[in-house]
């Protein structure tokens, strides 16, 4: 039983440590189409900008606190989530 125990505490620890993955395109520039994100980019996120004569789109890691802050009607529109290519 003990070993049973120890073995689901490894693989939870192994879980947890592995950080949420999100698509990565757009405007934003990145070394694969996955990305892995850090501690200070909670979430998913796919950012839209229509200020300007033509719009752009990215998508990656975020901080789901700045993407809240890049709502702005008419100038740009951000969404984030929070599981692995969920954007």
């Amino acid at each position: 039983m003990k070993t049973v125990i120890l073995a689901l505490l490894v693989l939870l620890v192994v879980n947890q440590s592995e950080g949420l993955r999100c698509r990565c395109g757009g405007k934003k520039i990145c070394s694969s189409p996955i990305e892995t994100c850090t501690r200070l980019a909670d979430a998913c996120g796919s950012i839209i900008i229509t200020a300007g004569s033509m719009p752009s789109f990215s998508r990656g890691c975020v901080s789901s606190r700045d993407c809240m802050r890049m709502n702005y009607p008419g100038i740009s529109s951000c969404h984030s989530c929070g599981f692995d290519l969920c954007n």
